[in-house]
């Protein structure tokens, strides 16, 4: 599982493997899912959230990690001294020993320990300041954050009331198994019916073809791939699903607007110069 590659968006994150936002407002956020990791962190909130169709209501001080599959709803209630703290997160920040751990079940976990609370507030700091040695910081206090969270946290059951056991299983296998040839006979052989009713039932639940998603996971795939790993833009292509060179430049390119090469190129161009340089 350590290798397992999760579609997230890099923009969502602000070109960093971590994303950290601090909310006082009333939010509502509509039921949807994002493919990197999550941790919501609620104080003196009113509201509830809908985590893979079961409403939990808030209380004075609880947390929700959500992993790459989890699909929610949020709603909340601006109160006295009351305020979340939301943080989104790439598997490349965390501990290669924790991912399998991570990826099993969402967490709830209510009252928060003082110091976990402490942890979660410093982190908000940190990401906001400029710090020496902040990115290493982040990485190391994220990771002692998660490893409290697994400690004291209460998995929950991952059968959704209103997302079909069949679509999230095949979501599951999409975001850990991105290099195998996958299309809608697979789960329609899968799960023993046909691929007209497993596509339905996959846009029904999600709201997106499953055309469009395993794109968008394919392409996502293949810019982390461009980005960090010394493979050819053929492997590549294989790595991410795609059957011939050709199909995957030319996909990559209505995607993304660029050639997995010119991709490449201008990423590099955007390395900085010392990669121990703090950001």
């Amino acid at each position: 599982m350590s290798g397992t590659i999760y579609k997230f968006e890099r923009e969502m994150l602000k070109g960093e493997d971590i994303h950290i936002q601090k909310k006082q407002n009333h939010t509502w956020y509509k039921k949807h899912w994002h493919n990197y990791f999550e941790i919501i962190y609620y104080k003196n909130c009113v509201g509830y959230c809908t985590l893979n169709g079961v409403k939990h209501d808030l209380s004075k001080s609880c947390l929700f990690f959500l992993t790459p599959k989890d699909f929610h709803e949020i709603v909340t209630r601006e109160t006295d001294n009351s305020h979340s703290i939301i943080i989104s997160f790439s598997e490349q920040i965390v501990d290669k020993k924790l991912l399998d751990a991570l990826t099993e079940k969402p967490i709830v976990l209510y009252d928060l320990p003082a110091l976990l609370r402490d942890q979660i507030e410093e982190l908000s700091v940190i990401f906001c300041g400029k710090t020496s040695y902040r990115e290493q910081y982040l990485k190391h206090l994220l990771n002692c954050v998660l490893i409290r969270i697994l400690e004291t946290g209460q998995p929950l059951s991952v059968v959704s009331k209103d997302i079909s056991p069949i679509v999230r299983e095949s979501i599951c296998y999409m975001l850990t198994n991105p290099a195998e040839h996958i299309t809608l006979d697979t789960f329609a052989a899968k799960f023993g019916i046909t691929k007209t009713y497993f596509s339905h039932l996959f846009h029904d639940s999600t709201g997106v073809s499953f055309k469009k998603y395993l794109t968008a996971l394919r392409m996502e795939c293949a810019k982390r791939m461009l980005c960090e790993k010394e493979l050819s833009i053929i492997d590549v292509g294989f790595e991410c699903g795609f059957l011939t060179p050709s199909q995957f430049v030319r996909s990559f390119k209505n995607h993304v607007g660029l050639t997995p090469s010119e991709y490449r190129a201008r990423k590099d161009a955007q390395k900085p110069q010392d990669e121990t340089k703090n950001i």
